[in-house]
């Protein structure tokens, strides 16, 4: 495990830990679960702030379309 990403695990499951209460005895559930968050983000090759995710999943702005055909019948409704 490189150095900056056991730094990252570190730091990470400490903040489990304190957003938890600090409780005793479930540090290793902590640092199984900084790990797991850490490989999403490996795997998402997302950046620590995420931008990258940000600007792919941006939503794409609506193309106006064709109405439908019976739209303007009122005839079609039901009712």
């Amino acid at each position: 495990m490189s150095s900056r990403r056991h730094e990252w695990i570190s730091k990470r499951a400490y903040a489990i830990w304190e957003e938890q209460g600090r409780p005793h005895g479930r540090d290793d559930e902590h640092w199984r679960q900084a790990v797991a968050e850490r490989d999403a983000l490996e795997r998402t090759q997302a950046s620590i702030d995420g931008r990258e995710v940000l600007v792919m999943f941006r939503p794409k702005p609506q193309r106006p379309g064709m109405p439908r055909q019976d739209w303007g019948n009122p005839s079609t409704k039901a009712g």
